[in-house]
């Protein structure tokens, strides 16, 4: 059998986190897959997954074999790319998974653009709001808000936006305003539960320094960005959010910003795909894409959006 293919076999299983999702992705039955590692274990003579009826993880060894099949497989990609130059347009379909908020407010102004560049690549979105490692959900590319430590994926981070806090007018006009973050234990506050621990998030302020991390109780939770931009605009309560989401609302007045001294960087927007997906072209274009216009290190804004025009650059100078 080919030993490169086999090592693509392996990568592959590791990747998607299962025989039949691997299969799936290369075109191949379980069988074949199956055989495919049988070969490659039995000619290094060791195991390199352990196997069981509901997971598969790596042995020691399998974990060693793993980081060498990837470079090996990541510097045959980078030889044929350089020879390839720019006479290969990507191409194929990517899947993107990213929560609506983000691709609502960053991601769509950004798409005819795209689109004009890369015709040739055909974008699925979803949004499964899940905050962990999905290698098994088949997505060439997942976009986070907050890091998911060791989640085993290549991770890029975006620019940052403030967190902000924000309510009503008619909120604020009947409820008063806040003057403290310890004020906010006497409102009605908004907060955001992180669905896979059913956890409340906590509010967390900072000024000159001083940070101050408040677990409010709340009488409504809302998983859901916009659900909860709209629950604020319909005067139900105070809630945090991102800047660039809620900068609109703000330019208009229907939203006010409380305790505007108070303010904290949100968690970073990482975008992540699975290691030994770099040789990608599709993924390696639409990362770079993202990164362009949402550089680390610099503030994001709303780009506006591009009609019959490129969207301008999506950060603040």
């Amino acid at each position: 059998m080919d030993k490169l293919r086999s090592m693509e076999v392996f990568m592959t299983v590791v990747d998607r986190g299962s025989l039949s999702a691997a299969a799936a992705a290369l075109s191949l039955s379980p069988s074949m897959v199956s055989t495919h590692l049988s070969n490659l274990e039995t000619d290094l003579g060791v195991r390199l997954l352990n196997r069981t009826t509901r997971r598969l993880s790596l042995t020691d060894e399998g974990a060693v074999y793993y980081s060498h099949c990837q470079h090996v497989h990541e510097e045959i990609a980078s030889v044929e790319s350089m020879l390839a130059g720019n006479h290969m347009q990507p191409r194929g379909r990517l899947r993107v998974d990213i929560p609506s908020t983000i691709a609502q407010c960053l991601i769509v102004p950004l798409l005819r653009e795209f689109r004009r560049r890369y015709p040739d690549i055909q974008l699925d979105f979803s949004d499964s709001e899940q905050i962990s490692n999905t290698v098994e959900s088949q997505h060439d590319v997942m976009i986070r808000l907050g890091p998911l430590g060791d989640s085993g994926m290549i991770a890029r981070q975006l620019g940052h936006t403030p967190l902000l806090t924000v309510a009503s007018p008619g909120y604020l006009e009947s409820r008063g305003t806040p003057q403290s973050p310890e004020e906010l234990r006497q409102h009605d506050c908004i907060s955001y539960m992180v669905e896979r621990t059913g956890r409340m998030l906590p509010w967390t302020f900072e000024r000159h320094g001083q940070r101050k991390i408040l677990q409010l109780q709340s009488s409504l939770s809302i998983t859901q960005g916009n659900t909860r931009v709209e629950a604020a605009l319909n005067g139900l309560g105070i809630i945090q959010g991102m800047g660039f989401h809620l900068h609109g609302h703000l330019s208009t007045g229907a939203l006010r910003q409380v305790l505007p001294d108070w303010s904290v960087l949100a968690p970073a927007i990482e975008v992540l795909y699975p290691r030994g997906r770099r040789e990608s072209r599709k993924v390696h274009t639409f990362v770079d894409f993202l990164l362009e216009h949402y550089p680390a290190g610099r503030e994001i804004r709303v780009p506006a959006p591009s009609r019959g025009e490129s969207a301008k650059s999506g950060v603040l100078d």
